[in-house]
């Protein structure tokens, strides 16, 4: 199954949630495996974090849950545990324990050469020898048209599309129960803390009688709900500014719209703003980097293959102005050796700019030249956050 749908719209809250309620009441019948596009950047990191965690899981002997280094002999060893089944002797019932397994960013996934991995968990999903869910999390609505037709054949076709709340009243309400508790929560809640805690009950209804009312009646909680919704339609966003109130909740810090308003936490800095601070050596590296995401029509690369790039426009450059009579300047300009080159390479790797696709290779080795790489930087969005940008580099984003 997928679930899609923009970023902060709840896909991960809402498999969360419904996980916790199910290992509330079922707790010893189902394994949850979690895996992340972001972390998992190829199929053997992802190998290695279902290993583990069925590993932790299951409590398998150390032989076992021992890391092989063949590719091969981890995916079969893999497949075998997920289909493995135990017999009751005096009833003759197959049993197996079910396992979950929840992708975050599922297109990411489906990026990875020949898909083996979604392969063969949608082929072990598929087959009655092991209770396998696959439920994959993502913002693309076209993610299925990324995957192969053997895979495509074993997907379920069942999908479930969430949005943001199309409403001010319906933005408002999910933001009132994220503080106090939908009546879905409320009752495992109770459950946990047992009718003998009075107290906690009472201190329980309490708050969502204090909540109910900021909402209702305080007039800048209500103006600053509304600029979060015009603004950003998220109720992440709105998350983000409770956390300084929630954790300095007690009997002396009662939020108030006043507190929440003027303690607001900022948002997140974005990738972008290092643009400005990246040498001419590192900004041309990353634009001829994410050049060729858009030549090759692949996110992969690597330093090989960018070096090669940057040098064939700074040289292109070069030839431009001695046809012209005039000395070529600017950092565009000027053929940087390969050494220099990777340092300013590294650094870019170092701030996240560029995401390693393998930990196979070092940088400290000779093998980091050919180390697959992905540029987290579209193209389009590199001119308009560099204010002094030249006009060379500036062309350089504007033209193929």
């Amino acid at each position: 199954m997928l679930v899609i749908g923009p970023r902060g719209c709840g896909k991960t809250a809402l498999v969360e949630s419904v996980i916790s309620d199910l290992a509330f009441e079922h707790k010893d019948d189902f394994i949850t495996i979690r895996l992340s596009g972001f972390i998992h950047t190829d199929d053997k990191l992802a190998l290695r974090e279902i290993w583990r965690q069925l590993g932790r899981e299951v409590a398998a002997e150390d032989e076992t849950t021992g890391i092989r280094t063949n590719y091969a002999d981890t995916l079969t060893s893999l497949l075998a545990l997920l289909a493995h089944s135990s017999e009751d002797d005096e009833h003759g019932i197959q049993t197996a324990r079910a396992v979950i397994f929840v992708i975050d960013e599922f297109d990411l996934f489906a990026s990875h050469p020949r898909q083996t991995l979604l392969y063969n968990l949608f082929d072990v999903a598929q087959s009655r020898n092991a209770p396998v869910g696959v439920l994959g999390l993502t913002t693309r609505i076209d993610v299925v048209e990324c995957l192969e037709k053997r895979v495509k054949s074993r997907f379920g076709q069942r999908y479930i599309h969430l949005s943001h709340p199309k409403s001010f009243n319906s933005f408002e309400a999910i933001c009132r129960s994220a503080l106090t508790g939908s009546e879905a929560v409320g009752k495992p809640f109770a459950k946990r803390i047992g009718n003998d805690n009075a107290t906690v009950q009472r201190l329980h209804v309490s708050w969502i009688e204090y909540v109910d009312a900021l909402f209702t009646h305080d007039i800048q909680l209500e103006k600053f709900l509304r600029y979060v919704f015009a603004h950003s339609n998220c109720v992440a966003s709105f998350q983000s500014s409770m956390l300084l109130s929630i954790a300095l909740l007690g009997p002396s810090h009662i939020p108030t719209g006043e507190s929440i308003v003027g303690s607001s936490l900022p948002p997140s800095d974005s990738k972008l703003q290092l643009l400005p601070s990246l040498s001419d050596l590192e900004l041309s590296l990353l634009i001829a980097a994410a050049r060729l995401d858009v030549i090759l029509d692949t996110n992969m690369c690597n330093f090989k293959l960018v070096y090669d790039e940057y040098v064939q426009l700074a040289s292109r450059v070069k030839l431009q102005s001695n046809a012209a009579g005039q000395t070529a300047v600017g950092g565009g300009a000027r053929v940087w050796g390969k050494d220099v080159a990777r340092g300013a390479w590294e650094r870019l790797i170092d701030l996240e700019l560029i995401l390693t696709a393998s930990t196979a290779g070092s940088r400290s080795n000779s093998n980091s030249v050919v180390v697959m790489c992905r540029v987290d930087v579209a193209l389009e969005e590199i001119g308009p956050n560099v204010p002094r940008m030249g006009a060379t580099m500036s062309r350089w984003c504007r033209e193929i």
